[in-house]
């Protein structure tokens, strides 16, 4: 795949990952801090690591954080979050590509979905408890019931897509 068409692809996840993470979420404000957000704006950053391979799935998710903010601010800006969902596009692609070779099925793309979640359930809360004083039994539990159902939804989500879109398969293994 040659370098402009994975930018091109690159611009497409972070307008899609822009709308649904701000535009397509619940916000959910505790302590005065948006605190908990329930969408799938990482999908389109978890997509871009596997197709494009770990380095265009950390700028994805960084640009996405950081663009994202730029259009639809809520409070002030923090790079902590922005390097939280860089890692969100990095983890997955390093472990798709690297510990399972690419190999397209549900147990893959769960553990790589997993690599990169872990992050968004530790560093995440970390950064909003350090930062805003917010309590981490507060925090912890909603990300953790969502990252359960995540587990299983995204890699799902990621088999249809790979089953009904043939490209993605092509895009994934250039040799096909």
């Amino acid at each position: 795949m040659t370098k402009t068409k994975k930018m091109i692809l690159s611009a497409l996840f972070i307008v899609l990952s822009i709308i649904l993470t701000r535009l397509l979420s619940f916000r959910f404000s505790l302590f005065g801090v948006e605190s908990i957000r329930i969408g799938f704006g990482t999908l389109p950053i978890f997509l871009s690591a596997l197709i494009l391979g770990p380095w265009y799935g950390f700028m994805v998710g960084a640009l996405a954080d950081f663009f994202g903010y730029w259009i639809n601010p809520m409070g002030p800006f923090m790079p902590h979050f922005t390097l939280t969902s860089g890692l969100h596009g990095l983890l997955p692609g390093l472990v798709f590509w690297y510990v399972f070779k690419k190999e397209t099925n549900f147990w893959s793309f769960a553990f790589s979905y997993l690599a990169g979640a872990l992050v968004g359930v530790t560093l995440t809360p970390y950064f909003i408890h350090t930062l805003f004083g917010v309590p981490y039994g507060v925090l912890m539990p909603p990300r953790i019931v969502s990252l359960s159902i995540k587990f299983f939804l995204y890699p799902a989500i990621m088999v249809i897509l790979y089953k009904r879109i043939p490209q993605l398969e092509k895009l994934t293994h250039p040799s096909i």
